[in-house]
Formats: structure tokens, C-alpha cells, sequence
């Protein structure tokens, strides 16, 4: 085996075929940072015939003294149950750091821990990687443990995904809970329509996402960070920034046609009482009446709506990575007053069915607290994303390697200091 620099062609073409591959250990996200001030190398492991068998991109930024703090994102990239790979890749990459004058280094493998049900119980299944933890934790790392919560400094310890498993989009909604397949006819029955947004409308999406931070207590990003993505990944269609709309013309001639649907139910429920009483039939014309107040109710909203905010509405948008074996969803957010639409879940259904085309092994709804009860912060959210009757992945977490170990102690020492004095 030969520890090397990787060039980044040959860093690309190994990365998105490689099992844990993801979009976080891509030259385009390299791209991302280097805007910001990071440096970015590609490094990797080569065997006997000059294959490539593992490797990562690294980002490099100074934080203390000209020493930098170089990070793994999601990475690296390598069978972690090859302890002989694992500790040539590690140890040829820590004399390789002390080249870059690393302070220490940070990783948070995409590798999952052990498999777990819907509710969080860990489960017998076809992976456990536990060994990995400690032979990493015998290699020198430090383990953050393993979290739960929501830490915005952190990508998520604990994701939620669905399994394609070649299923066909029937046999993939067959498997939805009966609220979340109603919820995806609903918005097909409004005609929601999805579309994706160009460079010049991100402003589009960030509007819905600030109204969804404000009511779930979170701050997305700046405008900046949205057009460098977009720059960075859009060019190699990575990703996707979907915006989903409602015609209300539209919405309102399906409403008078229910309308029309129940008032013919009443009408006839209504000549069958008049020749015979029948409880079955009068129920069937209370519950028409019920409807039709409903349907002439929401006409009136739909014609409020239209005087407040105009014909086509924006009622959910999204950002959907498209790298890979895999669509994540990064990102997306829903305007309150319009959830009666059910846009999110058209978003979601269309980028399943993008995956299906694509034959990508799994959907990636993203984070979670790893916390399955009522107490858990994201706990809404959680049961929408379980409407779906995906999986829990918990992942092996965060790991950071001290390289230049007194001078870390110092760095530490006055990063305390500082804190103090702030507070």
C-alpha cells in the first residue's frame, strides 16, 4: 500500500463510487470552503495495482499560532472494518498533517453505529460497527460520545432514511403510513406543482425557510451561504433547489367540482327519504351537508387568499443533494397558513421518484435528535419523517486527534480564558 496526494480528478472518481460516499467528501464542497478561507487537500491510500482504496478531502484552516485545524467532513472514505487499512491510512495521515502544521484533526464518518427500530431500540441487523469506535479510540481519537439532541455546530449523529431497494414508486408508497399516502394524493389532488429554482430566485426559498426558523426557534444560513452552494454543487447537478406552488384557480375549480359531488348526494339522499326513511341514507346526506359547509368555507379562504397574496402561491421549499447513491434533503421549510396544501410532501415524493429513476439506493430525510418521545425538540418533525416508515441511522459520531499535543493544551488553556472574560 502507498499513502499520496490524490489529485482532484482522482479524488472524484473514487469518491462517488465508494460505499459511504457523500456530498461533504466532494471537490465541490472543497469549493465551498475555499471561499471562506479554507485550503484543501486530497489525500489517499493506493494498493499494488494503483487502485485507490481509500481517501478523503481535507479542509484546512489556521486557528492558533500558524497551527490549523484540518478537518475530514463526513470522512474519510475506507472500509473501517480493515484494521490494517484503517491504521496505515491514519498513521501516514498524521505524519502527513505534521507536514500541513495540523493542530488537530476532526472526523465524523458517514458509517452508521449499530441498527435501530423506529423508536430508537437498538435491533439485531446486518451491521455493527462498534469495533470501529474502539479501534479508532486505540488509535488515539477522541470519541465526543455518543449524542443526542440538536447541535448546530454539528452535522447530525442521528439521520433518517428510506430504503428504494429497486421498489417501484406503487410498492414504495404501499409501505407509507395511511396519513402520510393521504397527504400525498391530497397535494396531487390540489395539482401542488414542484419546480425548481434558478440562481436568481434562492431568495425564494430562503423567505419560506426564515418564516420556518422563526416558528421552530432555529437561523438558517445567510444569503451567501445558499448562492455558494448553489454555485458549487448546481454546475455537476448535485443539487436542487425546489420550490412547490399552488395555482388557487386551480385549487378553486376542484373545490366547486366537490362542491358539485355533494350537493348531488344531498339532492338525492334527499328524494329517497322523501319514499322511504332509511338512518343509512340520512347519515350519508348529514355527512354531504358537512361537507359542503366545509368546501363553501375554504372557497371563502381561497378567494381571501387570492385578494392577500395572489393567484399562484409559494408554499414550501427545499434543498435535495442529488450526489451519489443517495437524495438528501438538507434542508426545507412550509409556510404555516398553508399547510392545508400538503407541499412538503410533494416535494418529498417527487425526489423519491427522482431517486427511483435514477436507481439510488435511498432517500435521505436527514437529521434527527436520536431522542423518540414527546420531549424531543424536533418531535413533529420526527413523526413526519416517520410517516414514511423509513429507518434510524445513528452514526459513529464525531472523533478528534490531538497532533501537536502541548500546543493544543495551550490553545485550550486560552480559548477557556476567553470564554471566561466573555461571560
Amino acid at each position: 500500500m502507498k499513502f499520496t496526494e490524490l489529485s482532484q480528478q482522482e479524488f472524484d472518481q473514487f469518491a462517488i463510487h465508494h460505499p459511504l460516499c457523500n456530498f461533504w467528501q466532494t471537490s465541490n464542497m472543497a469549493k465551498m470552503r475555499e471561499a471562506k478561507g479554507f485550503s484543501t487537500y486530497y489525500v489517499g491510500v493506493k494498493n499494488e495495482e494503483g487502485s485507490i482504496i481509500a481517501g478523503s478531502m481535507l479542509s484546512s484552516i489556521p486557528v492558533f499560532m500558524g497551527s490549523c485545524l484540518v478537518q475530514a467532513l463526513r470522512g474519510p472514505l475506507l472500509d473501517y472494518q480493515n484494521q490494517e487499512l484503517l491504521t496505515f491510512f491514519h498513521t501516514h495521515l498524521i505524519e502527513y498533517l505534521n507536514t500541513k502544521n495540523c493542530l488537530y484533526f476532526h472526523i465524523d464518518p458517514y458509517l452508521p453505529y449499530v441498527p435501530h427500530d423506529l423508536e430508537g431500540n437498538t435491533i439485531e441487523g446486518d451491521f455493527d460497527n462498534r469495533n470501529v469506535v474502539e479501534a479508532l479510540k486505540a488509535l488515539g481519537y477522541r470519541h465526543e460520545g455518543f449524542t443526542k439532541g440538536i447541535d448546530l455546530s454539528r452535522e447530525p449523529r442521528w439521520i433518517y432514511t428510506i430504503p428504494l431497494n429497486g421498489k417501484t414508486p406503487d410498492e414504495l408508497m404501499k409501505q407509507f403510513e395511511r396519513k402520510t399516502i393521504r397527504s400525498i394524493k391530497k397535494a396531487q389532488k390540489y395539482n401542488v406543482q414542484v419546480h425548481e429554482l434558478d440562481r436568481d430566485h434562492i431568495e425564494v426559498y430562503e423567505k419560506v425557510l426564515q418564516q420556518t426558523g422563526e416558528r421552530r426557534g432555529f437561523q438558517g444560513r445567510d444569503d451567501e451561504y445558499h448562492h455558494r452552494l448553489f454555485d458549487a454543487f448546481y454546475p455537476d447537478g448535485y443539487v436542487k433547489f425546489l420550490n412547490a406552488t399552488v395555482d388557487l384557480e386551480d385549487y378553486k375549480k376542484d373545490l366547486r367540482k366537490d362542491l358539485e359531488n355533494q350537493k348531488t348526494i344531498v339532492e338525492n339522499s334527499q328524494k329517497r327519504l322523501s319514499q322511504q326513511e332509511s338512518p343509512k341514507i340520512r347519515k350519508k346526506m348529514d355527512l354531504a351537508n358537512e361537507q359542503i359547509d366545509q368546501l363553501e368555507k375554504k372557497l371563502e379562504e381561497a378567494n381571501q387568499m387570492i385578494k392577500e397574496d395572489g393567484e399562484v402561491l409559494d408554499l414550501a421549499s427545499g434543498i435535495f443533494f442529488t450526489y451519489g447513491k443517495e437524495v438528501l434533503c438538507l434542508m426545507s421549510g412550509v409556510y404555516e397558513k398553508y399547510m392545508r396544501f400538503a407541499a412538503p410532501y410533494a416535494m418529498h415524493w417527487k425526489m423519491m421518484n427522482y431517486c427511483l429513476e435514477h436507481g439510488m439506493e435511498r432517500y435521505n430525510l436527514y437529521g434527527t435528535s436520536g431522542i423518540f418521545d414527546s420531549s424531543a425538540p424536533d418531535y413533529g418533525v420526527y413523526l413526519f419523517k416517520k410517516g414514511f416508515q423509513g429507518e434510524v441511522l445513528e452514526l459513529i459520531g464525531d472523533f478528534e486527534y490531538i497532533v501537536q499535543p502541548k500546543k493544543y493544551a495551550l490553545y485550550q488553556f486560552l480559548r477557556n480564558i476567553k470564554h471566561k472574560i466573555r461571560k
